[in-house]
């Protein structure tokens, strides 16, 4: 009965899963509108900073790579500073540089990018499971300093989940804070299977035959080695 009400009125209307951002991003990729979700003609080529994702200096110039809201990354550009108008995500990018910065996305593309950095021995990967398994932030095409902090199984930071700005139980930040004195010229580490609460997580350690993820070997060089990343 439903399809046939939907067929005499010239439309198929069917539920979707996918996000309204991602609805936004397909739309303007394709150069289509669509009143349902707010792309239209007059906004279909809109360019409104959402985020920025890294920063650079080229010859005494101060660049920032813009996430452009509601376009795909594909569509990401470096902007020199003196074209942004966005001076609360500029002073909050200035913020996020002592945060471990990266792309947030869905557990379920995690699962996907994950079989592909496993075949390819790199981890970027890290699970936002503070309360909920909802988000994963991926810091291999988007982060800062942090993303260099290499893994150990004897590090001198330890993880915690932080609330700034945001109450959010589901996307807290990720913060690194010493463990014990850090000495001039040491290398920093962390854990890689620890979570936010500082304890070891059990889903970096899942070995299932469903997973069938490749294991990672661990070269840290600790004592304490447990000879595997994952």
């Amino acid at each position: 009965m439903a399809a046939a009400g939907a067929e005499a009125r010239g439309a198929w209307c069917v539920p979707c899963l996918v996000s309204l951002d991602t609805l936004q991003e397909l739309c303007r990729k394709e150069k289509l509108t669509c009143k349902s979700i707010g792309i239209t003609k007059r906004n279909l080529n809109n360019y409104e900073v959402e985020y920025l994702c890294d920063y650079k200096v080229v010859k005494d110039m101060e660049y920032y790579l813009v996430k452009w809201k509601g376009w795909p990354d594909s569509t990401n550009t470096w902007e020199p500073l003196q074209n942004l108008k966005c001076p609360l995500l500029l002073q909050q990018f200035s913020n996020d540089k002592h945060n471990y910065l990266s792309q947030v996305i869905t557990s379920e593309e995690a699962e996907r990018r994950g079989q592909l950095y496993d075949n390819k021995g790199i981890t970027y990967l890290f699970d936002l499971d503070y309360e909920s398994d909802e988000f994963t932030v991926d810091a291999a095409r988007y982060g800062n300093v942090s993303h260099f902090v290499n893994h150990s199984c004897d590090p001198n930071l330890q993880v915690f989940n932080v609330f700034i700005d945001n109450l959010d139980t589901r996307l807290p930040r990720i913060a690194l804070f010493s463990t014990r004195t850090i000495y001039a010229g040491e290398e920093l580490t962390f854990d890689y299977q620890m979570k936010g609460s500082g304890d070891i997580s059990s889903d970096s350690v899942d070995h299932s035959p469903a997973k069938k993820r490749v294991r990672t070997v661990c070269k840290c060089g600790a004592v304490t080695c447990r000879g595997y990343l994952n």
